[in-house]
């Protein structure tokens, strides 16, 4: 497979020499087993279908936050999408989980279709892992549909080897007071893309991103978050806390547009970045375009280091700065794990942490 393209666009381009507009993925591999993935048994109201090309015809159009070439990179490759339909009225308490389990020297690409019917509610939970020596290649894009009242929220946790190269596109779409929550956990992949391209079209529709993430190592993330408002009252929040570690690397878009006619939309993008080495590339962009005026949106990011004060208090009570910045880092992929009921999923993203820090 041969993938020569920029992904991750930001929609409103900057200064060229700060590199920060797309990112370039130059993918050449030859590997010739290919990964799937299994869903767990459906509950009542839940209808899965593996093949639903058919059904993506009748869907409202979305954008990819990763963009048009990664689009026609799936279609070119031939991945018909699965689909989730949950009917009207249900209210799914237990978590579907989706597992992608990726074997070595292997590839995987696949498309998903979630749709939360009228006055519904699901819980999707996305878990991404191979054995810690894996080399592969997964890629994924899901489209989330939240119909009238509907409610989804959408959990990914990657856990990949550090072999591995990962890309994640989620694009959402809310109908009015429909509500759409994505949580992201990038924890693994020597190299990890993500996007998320959220689009409240109708009245009081909301979207809720919460990510957390942990690069070490020679590791690179580069996340793209767009979201376009153009209905009224509609409203939007974007978390991002996250720690970078020896020679890692990171990038991070933020935008929030205002359209015009989206009357009475409030928007909010924060993100916490800590540096644990002085070697680590940290890149941060968080935008909001506005073409209407009565908006309120707000951004910013903290990045830095533990200031001396902390590592006083820390070490005054006998505990060294590598403990230190193993607790701050860990309390970052807690505030985003704790959106998370099953419990044996967040003590593996714990012990998965404690490995990592001491590799």
């Amino acid at each position: 497979m041969t993938f020569n393209t920029t992904v991750n666009n930001i929609p409103s381009l900057t200064w060229n020499w700060l590199k920060i507009n797309n990112a370039k993925i130059d993918l050449d591999v030859d590997y010739k087993e290919k990964s799937d993935f299994s869903v767990s048994k459906m509950p009542k109201g839940v209808h899965f279908e593996k093949d639903a090309e058919k059904f993506l015809m009748s869907m409202p159009p979305v954008e990819s936050a990763m963009g048009k070439e990664f689009t026609q990179m799936i279609y070119d490759n031939r991945i018909i999408p699965s689909s989730m339909v949950i009917d009207v009225g249900e209210k799914i308490e237990k978590p579907v989980y989706f597992n992608f389990d990726c074997k070595n020297k292997a590839y995987s690409i696949s498309s998903q279709i979630i749709e939360a019917k009228k006055d519904s509610s699901v819980t999707v939970i996305m878990d991404f892992t191979s054995d810690k020596k894996a080399e592969g290649l997964q890629i994924v894009q899901t489209k989330l549909y939240a119909r009238t009242n509907a409610k989804i929220h959408l959990i990914t946790i990657q856990t990949l080897s550090k072999n591995y190269i990962h890309l994640n596109d989620i694009s959402t779409y809310c109908e009015e007071n429909a509500n759409i929550e994505v949580t992201q956990i990038e924890l693994g992949s020597k190299k990890a893309f993500t996007g998320v391209y959220s689009m409240l079209k109708e009245y009081q529709s909301s979207f809720k991103s919460d990510t957390a993430y942990f690069t070490r190592k020679d590791q690179e993330l580069d996340m793209n978050y767009v979201v376009n408002h153009t209905g009224r009252k509609t409203e939007c929040e974007m978390m991002v806390y996250g720690s970078l570690k020896d020679n890692a690397k990171k990038t991070y878009r933020g935008t929030i547009d205002f359209k015009n006619g989206c009357q009475g939309a409030v928007g909010n993008e924060q993100e916490e970045t800590l540096l644990l080495n002085p070697q680590v590339v940290n890149k941060s962009i968080p935008v909001i375009l506005c073409d209407e005026e009565d908006v309120a949106g707000e951004h910013g990011s903290t990045i830095g280091k533990l200031s001396n004060d902390v590592l006083f208090y820390m070490n005054a009570h006998g505990i060294s700065q590598t403990e230190a910045e193993k607790i701050m880092t860990m309390s970052k992929i807690n505030r985003v794990s704790s959106l998370i009921s099953d419990e044996k999923l967040k003590a593996r993203i714990a012990e998965y942490v404690d490995e990592a820090f001491n590799e």
